[in-house]
């Protein structure tokens, strides 16, 4: 693994089959007869890590990113063998990697976009016409204008009966409230899923989450950790809920937990101090052969190295395993910006056809994944993997930049093909502006058989 690729997971959302793509209307692959196994979709934005992100629905692929001009630019296609439809969209990003763009698809077809913000008054188009991303138009807010002028981290995903959920930000890394809306298709309005905020720093410190992740039981679960400052060595305690509906929540015993949940709430999976060496990003959630969770991060141990940890649900509790022993490995992250780490947990640990435990890493550019006695939680071994499909790498056309690639949201499990996009671009500068910007680099969409 060269030291230029990385991979940017995939936020897991809830797949489902919109109103206007039944099974009927999907292709078989004898009827695609595509020209290539790779698409240069446009030209992007190279001067900093901005993530580009594809989902399918039903037939449906949508791809949105920032063109060479820095505007949000999205591309919609009905199936693979039709031709992509481009739109720009009136927003342009600067040097803050934070301000990535996402889009989704509402159970009859409207599509909804947002990104471009960190701290920012929310930037948000819905489509007027299903599934034509020509119609789309800026929106100026969901529920409150007042309300909605300090946005970060936007998300969608859809909860159990299809319904399109938005989920983002209010304030600052130290000073942050999370709200979950509910999008009507009947009205066209959103709402708020809950009577106050989801996540609330009680105007002392901040949360960063990952999921609402479905499980295997049929349950969304959710893990996230609190920072008291803007630096990021402030994280702490890694903390965990769950829940059927996204409404009500409770921990991972069944006990109620009551919204908005602060730091005193929620199950504490691990009590990682601040300045502990647990960073918000690098942290995934997975599931054991009991359907049980289990989640890997990385956190300093008593001398001061930065180690793989793996968490399970055991009992009443949850034990934490310490799964590497590297020595000079300590990330530094009493900084602020989007931070250049050269350690990446971005996959989520699983079982694999043994029954061992796989948690799987990124130090120093080499992927690494080890090898978990369920029965110790001991590593058994270390081995490596492939981080992305061996071909990808050959279509870099700058060594001089990262290669960035993200395999696609929302591709049916029964497909024979995944979807990966890539591009090149230089690496975070903790938000900051650099000195030169290189040339524009060609955004790929790479289809790999399974």
């Amino acid at each position: 693994m060269t030291r230029n690729l990385m991979f940017a997971a995939a936020l897991m959302v809830l797949s489902f089959t919109p109103a206007q793509a039944q099974d009927s209307d999907r292709l078989d692959d004898t009827q695609l007869n595509l020209a290539s196994d790779v698409e240069a979709i446009d030209f992007v934005w190279s001067g900093h890590r901005v993530n580009s992100q594809m989902i399918q629905r039903g037939s449906h692929q949508f791809i949105i990113y920032y063109d060479a001009s820095r505007q949000m630019s999205i591309a919609h296609r009905p199936h693979e063998r039709a031709p992509w439809r481009y739109q720009k969209l009136p927003s342009f990003v600067g040097w803050d990697s934070h301000n990535y763009a996402t889009v989704d698809v509402d159970e009859a077809g409207y599509i909804h976009v947002m990104g471009n913000m960190h701290a920012d008054p929310l930037v948000y188009f819905r489509s007027t016409e299903p599934w034509n991303v020509r119609s789309l138009e800026q929106v100026d807010y969901m529920v409150d204008a007042e309300r909605e002028q300090r946005v970060t981290y936007p998300t969608f995903l859809h909860d159990t009966e299809g319904h399109l959920i938005a989920i983002f930000r209010i304030g600052s890394s130290g000073d942050g409230r999370y709200y979950y809306h509910r999008f009507d298709t009947g009205t066209m309005t959103w709402e708020l899923l809950h009577d106050q905020n989801f996540f609330d720093g009680e105007g002392e410190r901040g949360t960063y989450y990952i999921g609402p992740v479905l499980g295997p039981d049929g349950l969304f679960h959710t893990v996230w950790v609190w920072r008291e400052t803007p630096s990021a060595a402030t994280n702490n305690n890694l903390s965990y809920a769950r829940s059927a509906n996204l409404i009500d929540w409770e921990d991972s015993n069944g006990n109620p937990v009551a919204l908005p949940i602060v730091r005193s709430t929620g199950d504490i999976v691990d009590p990682v101090p601040p300045y502990g060496g647990i960073l918000n990003g690098q942290k995934r959630l997975g599931f054991d052969s009991d359907g049980l969770p289990m989640i890997s991060y990385y956190k300093h141990d008593e001398n001061g190295d930065t180690q793989i940890m793996l968490a399970r649900k055991v009992g009443d509790g949850w034990a934490v395993h310490q799964i590497s022993d590297w020595t000079g490995s300590v990330q530094q992250l009493d900084r602020g910006g989007s931070l250049n780490v050269s350690i990446l947990v971005q996959e989520a640990p699983f079982v694999a056809d043994d029954g061992t435990i796989r948690v799987r890493a990124i130090r120093d550019g080499n992927a690494i994944e080890f090898t978990v006695d369920p029965r110790t939680n001991t590593t058994a071994d270390i081995g490596s993997y492939e981080v992305v499909p061996g071909v990808i790498p050959g279509f870099q056309d700058n060594q001089e930049l990262v290669q960035y690639v993200r395999r696609a949201e929302g591709v049916a499990e029964d497909s024979r093909y995944d979807f990966y996009l890539s591009w090149e671009a230089n690496p975070s500068n903790q938000d900051q502006a650099r000195g030169d910007i290189p040339a524009p680099s060609t955004l790929r969409l790479h289809r790999i058989p399974r």
